[in-house]
């Protein structure tokens, strides 16, 4: 994600937005691009697939620090339709969801878990 083209759009005066969505295994969504190629969808070469799986996680914690929001999806039950993991405003976590996939927790780490934690204590007063 190109970081400058989120400043510059901020500095312009709009408001920035980035939706993340992913899931729990490269191989899922491997499986998805070929079903759509087979239905006449775009060609993808796989290993872009799985490169694209591997680094683009990588960029979350930066991305956060220059959008206005960030919205993270796992889409791993692709029948049951997309859910919100995290949701960070003004690069601050304020949303997350009860539970957090593995792929979500490898990216913001404890961060998440932390927040869920504070989430129990504030429960039980």
């Amino acid at each position: 994600m190109d970081t400058q083209l989120l400043d510059e759009a901020k500095a312009a005066g709009y408001a920035t937005k980035v939706l993340f969505i992913s899931t729990e295994d490269a191989n899922l969504n491997v499986g998805r691009v070929l079903v759509r190629m087979s239905r006449g969808g775009q060609a993808v070469p796989i290993s872009s697939v799985i490169d694209s799986y591997r680094e683009s996680p990588k960029n979350l914690p930066e991305v956060r620090k220059h959008t206005d929001d960030l919205i993270v999806y796992d889409n791993t039950a692709h029948r049951r339709g997309y859910r919100v993991v995290a949701q960070f405003v003004g690069g601050e976590l304020t949303k997350t969801a009860q539970t957090i996939p593995d792929w979500a927790a490898r990216v913001f780490g404890k961060e998440l878990h932390a927040s869920k934690q504070h989430e129990k204590a504030g429960r039980g007063r």
